[in-house]
């Protein structure tokens, strides 16, 4: 009879032994699962603050080089230049048309900010293909040999509205793309240091 105990004791324990250790290795394998997908969440925003802050100044320095610069320095409509350079509809936003559902990931205000960005500068890049039409019809207007004198001064005062408003825009559309490119440094910065940061538990 005691051997009997001894073994049904002993069995009772090797059942309780495997049960513990069983679960304390399922509740390992979820941590170390949740910790993975935490790191691998934590990649992709970095992946996708560098691309995005890659993007935004690409497109940028593009743009200040080719009409930023003299949209800055000059006070009349006919001096500039080259106007519409890139259309909204191609695929120069291709890094935020993929990615934009992941923005939903950031904190509100952080979202938002890269959400208006990205907007206004499309937007604002068609009125710039919009001004080299308008910018278009008033070199006609002004080469036409018979004149209609009401048709050439609605023509300037639009051209010359227009132009005003680009001014004003560029400097928003500035002030937006340079804070927005600062807030994703300082994402990259910070998820660069979490990602070599280590915790010593003692």
């Amino acid at each position: 009879m005691e051997i009997i105990l001894c073994l049904v004791s002993g069995l009772a324990g090797a059942l309780a032994g495997a049960f513990l250790s069983g679960r304390i290795m399922a509740h390992a394998q979820c941590l170390s699962s949740q910790r993975h997908n935490r790191d691998q969440e934590a990649r992709t925003l970095l992946n996708l603050f560098q691309a995005l802050q890659s993007e935004l100044t690409t497109l940028w320095t593009g743009y200040t080089a080719l009409v930023g610069e003299e949209l800055e320095s000059l006070d009349k409509p006919e001096d500039l230049t080259f106007a519409g350079i890139i259309s909204a509809s191609q695929s120069y936003f291709s890094v935020y048309d993929n990615t934009a559902h992941l923005l939903g990931t950031l904190e509100p205000d952080s979202g938002r900010r890269i959400i208006e960005t990205y907007v206004n500068l499309k937007t604002y890049f068609d009125e710039l293909n919009a001004y080299q039409f308008i910018s278009g019809k008033a070199r006609e207007v002004r080469l036409k040999t018979n004149v209609n004198l009401y048709e050439a001064r609605e023509v300037r005062q639009e051209h010359e509205r227009f132009f005003d408003y680009l001014k004003k825009r560029h400097l928003q559309i500035k002030g937006q793309v340079m804070g927005v490119q600062e807030m994703l440094k300082e994402f990259i910065t910070l998820g660069e240091q979490a990602r070599t940061t280590v915790t010593l538990k003692i």
